[in-house]
This record gives structure tokens, sequence and C-alpha cells, in this order.
């Protein structure tokens, strides 16, 4: 299992940044209010290089078209490397399968065409002069763009779309799905938390996201988590003597003069 931190929304671009220098293996950007998701994620990926970016993207207040392209455009600025967290609201799980397979084909390399229970594309309000076809530009830097899903109907709308669910709690994991998310807040307190990501391992989960308690320091908390959680996940094998082990002294010959 794979650890990721869930940042603090205003401070997306410094807490990319350190969660990259601690070796995790992505963000999680979970705080703008719908609308202002894209934005923030690109703050993140601006301060970074190598980290996945997840961005949770609330369904069901903006056309599934114009979200396509927002987060292509922000898949482009990032290299590749953003994972939709498709939150679907208040939507029931065949509107929810309707907007995430639009966003999926708004993606592809083909024109699109579609009418739905809550969508038509194009939308014909040109009248006679309306395309017949609509093509989303400019298309995501991957080949194809993963997408988790997340909200109440996430369960129902997976079972029509077979996408995977961003768990809350280690029972809702699936063991049987190749990837299989999920996210928890952490207390602090490091024997607790290490039986909580613990538990998420067991359970199956492929990538987790940590969210810090407030009022701490992000920077020395993630040293902990690199040094403390990660291993012991990642690395089940791992001999907490040296991970719990003073900091080496200084190879000889480094200073002055060396």
């Amino acid at each position: 299992m794979r650890l990721g931190l869930a940042l603090t929304a205003g401070d997306e671009g410094p807490g990319a940044a350190l969660a990259e220098a601690h070796g995790l293996f992505g963000v999680l950007v979970d705080g703008p209010a719908a609308g202002a998701e894209a934005v923030a994620a690109a703050g993140a990926a601006a301060a970074t290089e190598a980290v996945r970016i997840a961005v949770r993207l609330r369904l069901g207040h903006e056309h599934p078209v114009t979200l396509a392209e927002e987060i292509a455009v922000l898949d482009n600025a990032a290299n590749g490397r953003i994972v939709v967290v498709a939150d679907v609201g208040r939507l029931d799980a065949a509107e929810a399968a309707e907007d995430v397979t639009l966003l999926q084909r708004c993606w592809a390399a083909r024109p699109v065409r579609h009418e739905g229970i809550r969508w038509r594309v194009p939308a014909g309000i040109d009248g006679h002069d309306a395309p017949e076809v609509v093509e989303v530009t400019p298309k995501p830097a991957q080949v194809a763009v993963p997408v988790w899903l997340a909200g109440a109907a996430a369960a129902a709308a997976s079972e029509r779309l077979g996408l995977p669910v961003l768990a809350d709690r280690p029972e809702d994991c699936d063991r049987d799905r190749l990837v299989q998310p999920g996210l928890v807040d952490l207390t602090g307190a490091l024997e607790a938390d290490r039986g909580a990501v613990g538990a998420w391992r067991d359970a199956g989960a492929t990538h987790l996201f940590v969210r810090l308690p407030g009022g701490i320091d992000i920077a020395e908390s993630l040293v902990a988590v690199s040094r403390f959680l990660a291993p012991e996940v990642g690395m089940p094998s791992f001999p907490r003597v040296i991970a719990e082990s003073a900091t080496p002294a200084a190879w000889p010959g480094r200073g002055a003069g060396a």
C-alpha cells in the first residue's frame, strides 16, 4: 500500500511540495468548493514534478463537457499526473454513471454525441445551425485519465461503471480490485496511527491518503509519516528498530576540507 497526503484547502502548493519531498505517491486536492477544484489542483501541479495529483471533482453543478475541458487542460499542465475523484454528490447511480461516462467520452479521441437522462450533447441551442457532434480540446496528456468514485451513490455507480470507490472505512475496501484507494484521518498519536494505516493495509487498500490533524506543523508531521508509517505499509518486513533509531552520523570526511 502506498501513502499520499490529503491537502489543506488554500495550502495546496506548499503541501504538495512537502509530500513529494517526503516520498509520498500523491496528493488529494479535497478542499475547495465546487468550481474551484481545477484551480487548486493547478497550484499543486506547479509546485511538484512527480507526485500524482488526485482532484475531487464534484458532479452535478457543471456540465460534464465543461468539467472535461478543465481536467484536460489541468492534465496537460501536470504532464499527465491527474487522477479524478468523481464525487457524485446528490446524483443517483444512473445520473452519476451518465456524468462520468460523458466525461470519459469527452477525453477520448472521437467526437461526442450524447442524449441521456440529464444531458444532451450538442445542446442544439443554435437551431438548424447546431453541429451534430462536438470535440473537446485539448485532449488530456494521458491516454486514459484514471477515475475513482466518491459520494453516497458511488458504490451503486461503481457497479455500472466498474470503477474504484474512494473508501472512507477499511471495511469498504474491495480486495478484488487492482486499485483500491482510501482516505483516513490521522490523530498524531504514533501507535494509534500505525494501527489505523495497518488496518487499511490488511483490508486490501492499495493507495491511502492521510489527512493530518489540524494545528500541527505539516513538515514535522510528514517526517513522521515517511519514517514511521510509509515503510510499515509499503514494506511490511521493514525492521521497525531501524525506523526508530537515531539519525545516522554524517559520513566521515564531510565538511570543510573534505
